[in-house]
């Protein structure tokens, strides 16, 4: 018996009851003040009981109706998915999504720096580059995405997930394994991940980003986060990397992560710069400079103009990480450590160093669903080619020839506002900063200057604009030489730091059945830095607009399947 039938027959018995003491003999008897206080306190209960039949009479009739709502909502959902088409597709027990965007994007810099949507901010240029005296724009479609996520379930603890995902940001000569292995058609990630749910423990293999990559949540390649930046090369001072290894995770209760990998090896090296004329010294070794990277061979499937350092182990990377839950959000930490040999070809004997560092990251909801905060860092000697300034790992000792790596320091933080459902508003601050480490070497009538960054080094040529030509080709002009004068006026130009504030929007114009449709902007102002030497310190500065539209097909409800008519 429900609640209504139960206040209507308490209203029946209370009526009843009532009536029954008006019929009573013994009303006869009783005073007149105790038949009054007796019908004061029946008729009360009597309203009660209305009352009670009322509310519940109400409360039967609002579920009901609620009850149909939710009906009908479940049947236009469902048929909206009749009709829209599934977001995946089935193929022999696996699970396919396609994903990815067409893009139109242009940017803006102050001054020259000829690159595309991502831009080389070690190469910002100092004064004597002619071009650099120049701005530049330029449209670009090479950022747009084509990925592909395959999942499947081998049984029901073990799951099995692979993933590709590709730009056109790749060009063949420039293509390399220092940061992002851009190699063409540019491969951004490709790898598969094994999870096995009752050990919690997790198996990847391919290319994707690196171990030291912040992540939001625990420690999976695909949770990585990444800047807003329509910027490619994202913020100087982001740790990261797209190389080739292998990682073994394990998580306890999805709150504590462990995890080790073994990632490709590359070497990025500082070069010398050069004494003033005069100058009692000399930078160079005796008998020659050490050699510090071989040429691709012909048929290796590199590109014979380009050289590889002389890598003899991969790098090893150890992290662990926290979830840790605070009611209405997680908030994310981790840290890293990070092991690297370096290699270089002197006097008849190869020269190794251990290099490395340690990195840290937290990722936090400051306000769920308003505004996310991240800061993340890694100090350490010979990491400069996991920062997104591309600072140089090392130089040569000029003791033996042997590699130097290069202190390093690099951070980044930033915030990211969401106002509306449709709008992301970000600002990043960041900067990549080395340590100078010069060195002196005397030997038989002379003294070797060098180490990194040695205050004797030129920079005398550092503010002069070098009007030179690479060719004499055509008598009305050729390609600027972009070098320094050279002899007194060299400019050695060691990079100290480079710095940067950015920001920016992305806002969703439209999404719906057809997929989804952003337009974003960013700016951004650039400051690079070199030491100290003969002549002073140079220095570059670049205003950057970046511009992008985007759009995601795959994203949002999938396109309605027409039916073909019979005929």
């Amino acid at each position: 018996m429900n609640r209504f039938h139960t206040h209507r027959a308490e209203l029946l018995r209370g009526s009843l009851a009532f009536a029954l003491l008006l019929a009573s003999p013994t009303c006869a008897h009783a005073s007149e003040e105790e038949l009054r206080a007796e019908v004061r306190t029946l008729m009360e209960r009597l309203h009660k009981l209305e009352a009670r039949l009322d509310k519940s009479q109400k409360t039967t009739q609002a579920d009901k109706k609620k009850e149909k709502e939710e009906k009908q909502k479940e049947k236009e959902k469902k048929e909206e998915a009749e009709k829209n088409g599934p977001d995946n597709f089935r193929f022999r027990g696996i699970t396919i999504t396609p994903g990815g965007f067409i893009a139109l994007e242009s940017v803006w810099r102050s001054r020259w720096v000829g690159a595309d949507v991502n831009t080389p901010f070690q190469n910002i240029p100092y004064n004597f580059f002619a071009t650099g005296h120049s701005s530049e724009f330029r449209f670009s479609a090479r950022q747009s995405r084509l990925s592909m996520l395959v999942k499947g379930d081998i049984d029901p603890f073990t799951k099995i997930t692979g993933y590709v995902e590709t730009d056109f940001l790749g060009a063949a000569q420039t293509a390399n394994s220092n940061e992002s292995n851009s190699y063409n058609l540019r491969l951004r990630q490709m790898y598969t991940n094994i999870d096995w749910d009752s050990f919690g423990a997790h198996f990847m293999a391919g290319q994707a980003w690196s171990l030291v990559t912040l992540n939001k949540v625990g420690i999976k390649p695909d949770t990585t986060i990444q800047p807003l930046t329509i910027d490619a090369q994202y913020v100087p001072g982001y740790v990261w990397a797209r190389q080739p290894g292998m990682r073994l995770t394990v998580d306890f209760n999805k709150e504590f992560w462990l995890a080790f990998a073994a990632e490709g090896a590359a070497t990025t090296f500082a070069g010398y710069g050069s004494l003033p004329p005069g100058f009692f010294g000399t930078t160079a070794l005796p008998l020659q400079n050490p050699i510090l990277f071989g040429q691709a061979a012909g048929g290796g499937l590199f590109n014979i103009v380009n050289s590889y350092s002389l890598n003899r182990a991969p790098d090893l990377i150890g992290k662990a990480a926290w979830d840790a839950n605070l009611g209405d959000r997680i908030v994310h930490l981790e840290g890293f450590g990070l092991a690297r040999n370096f290699t270089t070809r002197a006097y008849w004997g190869n020269r190794n160093a251990w290099g490395g560092g340690f990195g840290a990251g937290i990722f936090a909801p400051v306000l769920p669903g308003l505004l996310d905060f991240q800061v993340s860092g890694a100090i350490g000697h010979g990491i400069g080619r996991y920062g997104a300034g591309q600072l140089a790992d090392a130089t040569w000792s000029a003791v033996d020839g042997g590699p130097l790596p290069i202190n390093e320091r690099m951070i980044l933080i930033g915030g990211v506002l969401h106002p509306r459902p449709d709008l992301d508003i970000y600002a990043y601050a960041g900067g990549e900063f080395t340590q100078r480490n010069p060195q002196y070497v005397a030997i038989p009538g002379n003294v070797i200057f060098g180490g990194f960054a040695n205050p004797y080094f030129n920079n005398l040529g550092c503010n002069i604009e070098n009007e030179a030509l690479t060719t004499t080709a055509f008598l009305s002009g050729g390609t600027a030489a972009n070098v320094p004068l050279g002899g007194a006026l060299a400019c050695a130009g060691i990079i100290k730091d480079i710095r940067q504030v950015t920001g920016g929007f992305w806002h969703t114009l439209y999404e719906g059945q057809f997929g989804k449709v952003r337009g974003g902007v960013q700016y951004s102002y650039t400051i690079k830095d070199g030491f100290s030497g003969i002549g002073g310190a140079p220095q570059a500065r670049d205003s950057m607009v970046f511009t992008s539209f985007r759009y995601y097909p795959f994203e949002g409800a999938a396109p309605t399947i027409p039916v073909l008519a019979k005929f």
